[in-house]
């Protein structure tokens, strides 16, 4: 509740000078209160709760030697003013005030050593306060001893006994109920869930009333039954279904009760002498007391341990949901097998790759696939990664293929390793198609490339050879001249190509308003003038009224590879024909540039790798030299600018090729239209 975390919350931040007089207070209303449950028969206080208070004092001073010198010496006036007003002498008063401080900072400082958390949270917490209380008012009974010798009493010893016994009950009892209770409200101060209680109200106030009459009937009696035993029963109950703080106030209330009758010379020990009483009455509600309080702090542990038991169960079932989860989504497969093989655990691409081994325990590599090595050959049992894992040996990086029965393969890197102590192994595979196919295509790639740079050079040693010849007629230097040309054409073009595959991504942007119809037409027009006489015409439509906005260089690097594309793999026959039209799209407001030939089309298998690196469709192999980065370099360019590039072969032959590119500055990738606005801003709009 609000008002109780606040009232905590106000309690735990009063100043020290408020805790100090309010401890001073209660210790002489305690010390007053011990004064008058003495026994007139015997002159022995039944309990000495001042005891258990300068204690409580001492330790929250421990937090500083200032305040545990005030706590010491701010309780000796207090004492002498209850212990003179009761009527003893001036060596009794300074030995009850030394042996109540020498007694309270033992045990302050017995506690601090022997229960680091200042607090009783279990019950070797309790029993240990238990041993503290004995030691330390056993060395304040020798003192208040020599006191009484001092004081002329007659028989010193014999107040030996009493002081240890009451003061080492108060403490214990009192004490702890102390420290509990101060550790609730600190906790309630800082807003801690409070711990659930193991009862209802119904229950707490059956307890009460039960407790209530017990005593009273037992207590409260004209004779002296010997029934004082019928009230442990109450205190197990108590114990077994109160926390420990209200197991203990329970105690303390019900000791008060037996106080009470046992003053007033009722109840089971009143026949006894007043010595014998006393030592009775304290023993009895002592043990009352423990009873209550050590059954309420091991039930209190218990539920500690079993709440631990569940966060630690909810931690370890969060964290293996986690793994599950990671593991799961991994692009790597994961397979754990146990030391018979059989499957313990597979994820979901693990699962993809080699069959369901969970669902369908079986030997794994043995699917509705094959199961080959690089070169080819079966895997067998003895090369099998499992059961090398199983022997003990750890397999790395072995490249499989699997075959599947249409012809599909899978390229797997795999890895095993024996899990500890021989319990099983893990297998580890990861899908390395993409980069097999990418070997490939790149050691086809260095092939092509060595082919084309050595081809004009091949020409360039040729013709010069012919050059040094003196008596070569002009016109066929010319003609020389003008291969050599070609081939330096071609060398350069080649080499461009390599250098634009490499920037279009990276290169920063200069977008612009662009003319499409003025790009296209420069193409044209550059393209007819270097055709050769044995080229055949290609005819081209333009139909381009949309602007784009792009980066002129990259544009015309994209527009040039396409339309070279569409001629290169075009009719040869005189009937090719391109056509460039571009288009807005509704969707996106973006300007869509189609390039079209009628030429010789691309598989249906090569459409969706045609703008892969390197990669070349097989039916443009034997029909023109290429290095297979052209349409990779539109795919970057265009993807550069945030749109994107596709094809689909055209009816009757041919393909066509669709660019989507912006139509304005607000159509770019983030960071690209800001860094370029201002520049924009200052060039003319078209």
């Amino acid at each position: 509740m609000g008002w109780v975390q606040a009232a905590a919350g106000r309690l735990t931040a009063l100043p020290s000078s408020a805790v100090h007089t309010g401890f001073a207070l209660l210790l002489a209303a305690t010390a007053a209160f011990g004064r008058t449950i003495t026994l007139e028969s015997s002159n022995l206080a039944l309990v000495w709760p001042a005891a258990a208070i300068h204690f409580l004092w001492a330790v929250w001073g421990l937090r500083s030697r200032r305040d545990t010198v005030i706590a010491l010496v701010a309780a000796a006036p207090v004492l002498a003013a209850v212990t003179l007003m009761t009527g003893l002498g001036p060596a009794l008063v300074a030995g009850v005030i030394l042996g109540s401080a020498v007694q309270t900072l033992i045990a302050a400082h017995l506690f601090r050593r022997l229960v680091p958390g200042l607090g009783i949270r279990t019950v070797g917490d309790y029993l240990r306060l238990g041993g503290i209380a004995l030691a330390a008012c056993s060395v304040g009974a020798l003192i208040i001893v020599g006191a009484s010798a001092l004081g002329g009493v007659a028989s010193p010893a014999s107040v030996f006994v009493p002081w240890i016994i009451r003061h080492a009950v108060s403490l214990t009892a009192i004490g702890s109920l102390g420290l509990v209770l101060a550790a609730s409200i600190s906790a309630r101060a800082t807003g801690a869930t409070a711990p659930e209680l193991r009862v209802g109200p119904l229950e707490r106030s059956l307890i009460a009333v039960v407790s209530v009459a017990l005593y009273m009937t037992t207590f409260g009696a004209d004779t002296a039954l010997p029934i004082a035993y019928i009230a442990i029963p109450v205190h197990m109950w108590a114990g077994l279904r109160l926390r420990s703080g209200w197991a203990m106030l329970h105690g303390l209330a019900s000791g008060g009760i037996l106080l009470f009758f046992t003053v007033a010379g009722r109840g089971p020990f009143q026949e006894l002498d007043g010595g014998t009483a006393a030592y009775v009455a304290q023993s009895f509600m002592f043990i009352a007391f423990s009873l209550s309080a050590v059954l309420a702090l091991s039930m209190d542990e218990r539920q500690r341990l079993i709440a631990g038991l569940y966060r630690a169960h909810e931690e370890a079932e969060a964290s293996a949901a986690l793994r599950d989860l990671v593991i799961s989504r991994m692009h790597d497969g994961v397979l754990v097998a146990g030391a018979d093989r059989r499957p313990i655990f597979q994820n979901e691409m693990s699962a993809r790759w080699l069959g369901s081994c969970i669902t369908r325990p079986a030997e794994l590599w043995r699917r509705d696939y094959d199961v080959t090595t690089v070169n080819g050959e079966p895997l067998t049992d003895a090369d099998d990664p499992l059961t090398l894992a199983l022997q003990g040996v750890v397999t790395e990086r072995l490249d499989l293929d699997l075959t599947h029965p249409d012809g599909h393969v899978v390229y797997l890197s795999v890895d095993a390793i024996p899990l500890p102590d021989e319990h099983g192994a893990v297998v580890v595979t990861r899908d390395v198609t993409d980069e097999r196919m990418y070997q490939r295509d790149l050691g086809r790639f260095a092939s092509v490339v060595a082919h084309d740079l050595m081809t004009p050079l091949t020409v360039f040693d040729g013709w010069l050879e012919m050059l040094e010849d003196p008596e070569l007629p002009v016109a066929q230097q010319q003609a020389s001249v003008a291969r050599l040309q070609q081939a330096s054409l071609r060398m350069r073009n080649l080499i461009r190509n390599l250098l634009v595959y490499s920037l279009a991504k990276e290169e920063r942007l200069a977008p612009m308003h662009l003319d499409v119809t003025e790009t296209v037409e420069g193409i044209i027009d550059l393209r007819t003038a270097l055709r050769g006489k044995d080229v055949p015409l290609v005819r081209f439509h333009v139909q381009t009224a949309h602007p784009v906005y792009a980066d002129e260089r990259m544009f015309l690097q994209l527009v040039e590879n396409l339309v070279g594309n569409a001629l290169k793999y075009g009719r040869t026959d005189g009937t090719a024909e391109i056509t460039i039209a571009t288009s807005m799209d509704d969707a996106s407001g973006r300007t869509l540039i189609s390039i079209r030939d009628n030429g010789i089309g691309i598989p249906e298998a090569d459409l969706e790798r045609v703008f892969d690196d390197f990669h070349r469709a097989e039916n443009g192999l034997g029909h023109a030299a290429g290095t297979g980065l052209g349409l990779a370099i539109c795919r970057r360019i265009a993807e550069s600018h945030g749109g994107s590039i596709s094809v689909a072969n055209v009816p009757g032959g041919g393909a066509e090729f669709t660019v989507s590119l912006p139509a304005g500055p607000d159509q770019l990738p983030a960071g690209v239209a800001q860094a370029d606005a201002d520049e924009d801003s200052m060039a003319p709009a078209y």
